[in-house]
Formats: structure tokens, sequence, C-alpha cells
């Protein structure tokens, strides 16, 4: 880890929760609990920023203490920035119906089922074996659609697709040529394809929740370590990472802990990053 200190003081830390911040029971330390009240306790804006959806958020917001009037949570992977404390929205992106009709038909066209999150439930094009992985990990029922002119209507803020590694890795692929210019395609874990509506990241989300809290770019910290998290990682002045982060995320990170996520590391970043320059 590098010992080079911010010349700026880091006034804003936006928080990956999945493998990052999270270790894999899907709980927060206490030892990561306790950096943030320590940093908090500095004045310093605390932000999670996750690809999950405000229900699938909200009990580490309250875990954490972070549901006050002020704080703000990028929620959808940057299409959605909400207050933590109520869940209205400051800014939220939308893909258009017409395009909802024709990325599921696509979807499924490439032998595949979608996954769409609407009213603190997962809705699927049919229930698989994914979708009851994702009831796991997000905490939300899956329900099966039965109309999709009504889910569809007004648009939506995503499309997950589900998928072994290797086809998830080729379809990202095609998926990328195919809505360049109309979409933003990612992945949030190797098996979790996503479709966001352009502009829709976390690294453009940080960069405007920055702004209206009059911070600069080089006063935040970022800790991510999945695909979902390069923009974050990369357009906030103290970029950091977890010993488990991709190795594209590595590359690119100012500041790698020598720790995983199952190991502290986001305290470890807090303590050893934002909190020595006093």
């Amino acid at each position: 880890m590098s010992s080079t200190l911010p010349i700026t003081p880091v006034a804003l830390i936006a928080l990956d929760l999945d493998d990052t911040l999270l270790r894999s029971d899907l709980h927060i330390s206490e030892a990561n609990r306790n950096a943030i009240a320590a940093a908090e306790d500095k004045g310093i804006e605390l932000v999670l920023a996750s690809g999950r959806s405000y229900a699938a958020m909200k009990r580490y917001v309250d875990f954490l203490g972070l549901a006050r009037p002020g704080n703000f949570l990028i929620c959808s992977n940057g299409a959605e920035i909400l207050e933590a404390q109520s869940g209205e929205a400051l800014d939220r992106l939308y893909l258009s119906e017409s395009f909802c009709h024709e990325a599921a038909k696509n979807i499924e066209d490439h032998g595949f089922q979608w996954q769409v999150y609407m009213g603190g439930k997962i809705w699927c094009s049919h229930l698989n074996p994914w979708a009851f992985l994702d009831e796991r990990l997000s905490g939300q029922q899956a329900v099966e659609v039965t109309s999709r002119d009504e889910l569809f209507r007004g648009g939506q803020i995503k499309f997950v697709i589900p998928g072994e590694e290797e086809r998830i890795a080729e379809l990202y692929g095609e998926f990328s040529r195919l809505y360049e210019g109309r979409a933003e395609v990612v992945t949030s874990k190797p098996y979790f394809l996503e479709i966001l509506p352009v502009g829709a990241d976390k690294g453009s989300a940080l960069q405007r929740l920055a702004a209206r809290l009059a911070i600069p770019m080089d006063a935040v910290m970022a800790i991510g370590d999945a695909m979902n998290d390069f923009t974050m990682v990369k357009a906030a002045g103290w970029g950091c990472a977890p010993a488990n982060a991709l190795e594209a995320i590595k590359a690119i990170a100012r500041v790698v802990s020598p720790k995983t996520n199952e190991e502290d590391a986001v305290a470890d970043l807090i303590f050893s990053v934002a909190l020595r320059q006093s």
C-alpha cells in the first residue's frame, strides 16, 4: 500500500457493497462499521454506491446509521442517486419502454433469462435458479412476470441477465457492440450482466453527486472491486481497491489494500488513507 497521503483532505468516501464492504456472508464487519463511524466523526461524507436497488441496500443503510437527512446513495450502478433516509430520487435514468421490449426479446433470443427490479421485488422472465440466488444475495422476492406491457410501461431502470461466466463474457462482448451509444453494458459479477441507460455508471453518478455537494473529485475516495466499479475508482482522486479486486480495478487504483473484503479492507483503507491526514 502506498504511504503517500492526499494533499486535499478526503471529504467524501464512496463504498461499493458486494465483495468490498460486505463479506461473503453478506454482512458488514464491526471493524468496517467502526471505520465508517470514525470517518463520519471527522466530517467525511459516506456514500454507499452499489448495483443494488434501494430495497436491497436499505438494511445496510440502517445498520450503518446512514438513514439521515443529507445522506445519499448511488443505486442501480449509477442509474439512481437517492436520499438515504427516504429513498426519494435526486436523479434517476430510465431505459425507454420500447427499448425494454426490444432488449427482453434480444436476451431471450440469445437463450438467457432476464430480471428487472421494482417495488422491492425481482421480476423475472421465468423463475430459475439464478433468480433464487439473487433472492439470497439481495433479500428481495423473485416473482415471475405476467404482463410485460404493464412491467415495461414508463420504462425500467435496468436489466440483469444471469448466466454461467463463460456465456456472460461472450454476451458482454456482443451486447456491448449491439447497444453501443444506446445503453451501458457492464458486469456487476462474473455471472450477472447488466443493461443500463446511457450515462448510468457509478463514476458519472459520483461526479454528479460530488458536484451537488460542492466537493472536488480530488477530495473523493472510492473503494470498489468489480468492473461496475471501474468508472468510480477511476474518477475519484483516491480510487482504492481491496486485495480481492479484479486485476483491471487494481491496475487503475491509486491504493490497493493488502487485505481482502473478508479481512476488513475498507477499514484498512479508511484508516490508512482518509484518516491519516490529521
